[in-house]
């Protein structure tokens, strides 16, 4: 185990020597390397533990957490968040969220879910904050929807349309 750390350690400080450009990014905190938030990303976002990058065309992978602008792709956190202002795609992780409008399909897979435009959802706790497209999950809260609060599944009101 010990000699699987430091292997993990020499690759992330390897990595930390990359210039982040347009096709890859890796960064390990908010705002570290410096001016990494500004950086749109076309490609591969590595976040090790946390990578929080301007706009993201692909996948942000990280350990802890991802924190976009506008993410037309894929995120994934293995042991924390997804954040994106604007979602074309899917979040996979504890704590999903989508503040902004999304594009065509936002989709969302956590324990916690919430979306301020409709999407599909599924998750212990769903929040669509205005019209969430379908929401599977213990607690589904839509404001928008068929009922603002429902248990196991809930719809959007332009589902049925």
């Amino acid at each position: 185990m010990k000699k699987f750390l430091v292997a993990v350690i020499a690759v992330f400080a390897a990595v930390s020597f990359v210039k982040a450009d347009e096709s890859f990014a890796c960064g390990f905190w908010f705002d570290a390397p410096a001016n990494i938030a500004k950086t749109n990303v076309e490609g591969l976002a590595l976040g090790i533990p946390v990578i929080a990058s301007g706009d993201m065309e692909g996948a942000s992978l990280a350990i802890c957490g991802n924190d976009q602008d506008k993410v037309t792709g894929f995120q994934f956190a293995w042991l924390g968040y997804n954040y994106a202002k604007s979602l074309e795609g899917v979040q996979l992780a504890f704590i999903n969220v989508q503040d902004g409008q999304h594009g065509d399909f936002a989709f969302q897979w956590g324990f916690y879910n919430q979306a301020k435009e409709n999407g599909v959802q599924i998750g212990f706790l769903n929040n669509g904050q205005n019209n969430a497209t379908f929401q599977l999950g213990l607690v589904n809260i839509n404001k928008g929807g068929l009922l603002p609060v429902m248990v196991f599944v809930n719809f959007g009101k332009d589902l049925f349309d």
